[in-house]
């Protein structure tokens, strides 16, 4: 029975809560109301004198735009572009007029805002690098579930294939997107790289093909097409057995794909840094951006903070008077 009577009263008591907290909640609406009521005029004029305002100072300052390049970096040139692009960031954040005009920017005016560089992370990659029997493999699978930021760290970036360079400027002039890939592509070693390289292609793609040619002669000699003593009426075959005939469809087939490879990334070997994508410089925008919103809440908050200080500081002081007292 006392055990009923005590559960009684803590259930009384909490609607007793319930109720208190109700009626603060009324009390609060109302002193809120009451706080528009008597402070309408001022709240009006900074709601709409925040509003015209935040409207010519966002049309007065240049929309903010973003361009997002897609590059491949030739030649294992990654770890030279990643420092670049930091490189150049920190420059024009220091504003460091003598290096930004050496390399072709206008020292005068801020072109870029911020630029970043990021791999675009396929697995893919990565697993073509290295032998199927490595056991570096085991490692990367196994941290893919675990740790994700592995696969973006400073050790992988040059065996990516593609990465991305975000832009962002508050200007239009699609100008800048050319100026960044001629400042990437500006470094003297990497170029005399890229001739050597280009060459050694080229003369791969040459082997291949003689390779290739030298096959189909095999075959040609093998079915008897270069005999002399060929009926054109008849398909003429040599009986000579040859066990590694097999071998050669295969090693040509190779030789073909390779080919087919190297004549793409010939393509793609015009620069060290080679844009793959065409990048346009699009508006970007955000919450803050939007002062003709912010701005009149920004007012408002500050005129009801003002007085909130103000009624904490009445309090303090009544308290502490009445204690002297």
């Amino acid at each position: 029975m006392a055990q009923k009577n005590q559960d009684e009263i803590d259930l009384f008591l909490v609607i007793d809560k319930l109720k208190q907290g109700y009626y603060k909640l009324l009390a609060s609406f109302y002193k809120i109301v009451q706080f528009i009521i008597r402070h309408w005029i001022v709240l009006l004029i900074l709601i709409v004198g925040g509003y015209f305002i935040g409207y010519f100072l966002q049309k007065s300052a240049p929309p903010k735009r973003e361009a997002k390049l897609i590059v491949q970096n030739n030649f294992n040139s990654s770890s030279y572009v990643y420092e670049a692009v930091k490189l150049l960031n920190v420059k024009y954040q220091q504003g460091d007029k003598t290096f930004l005009k050496k390399n072709g920017f206008d020292s005068e005016a801020t072109e870029i805002g911020e630029i970043t560089i990021e791999p675009i992370v396929n697995i893919m990659d990565l697993l073509e690098m290295h032998e199927a029997n490595d056991r570096n493999l085991d490692s990367y699978i196994a941290n893919i579930e675990v740790d994700e930021d592995l696969l973006v760290s400073e050790a992988f970036y040059p065996e990516y294939s593609y990465h991305r360079i975000t832009v962002k400027t508050s200007g239009n002039n699609r100008a800048i997107l050319n100026k960044i890939l001629d400042y990437l592509n500006s470094n003297d070693l990497l170029n005399k790289i890229q001739t050597v390289a280009v060459n050694e292609t080229i003369k791969r793609v040459e082997r291949n093909d003689k390779s290739i040619e030298n096959i189909d002669a095999i075959f040609d000699e093998y079915a008897g097409k270069n005999s002399k003593e060929t009926n054109p009426s008849q398909v003429y075959v040599k009986t000579q057995e040859n066990n590694n005939l097999h071998q050669l469809i295969d090693k040509k087939q190779e030789l073909i794909e390779e080919n087919k490879e190297l004549k793409q990334e010939l393509l793609k070997y015009d620069n060290v840094v080679t844009l793959i994508n065409h990048p346009e410089l699009y508006r970007t925008s955000s919450v803050l951006d939007n002062k003709k919103l912010f701005l009149p809440i920004i007012l408002v908050f500050l005129y009801v903070l003002f007085f909130i200080i103000r009624n904490i500081y009445l309090k303090g002081k009544e308290y502490s008077e009445s204690k002297q007292a």
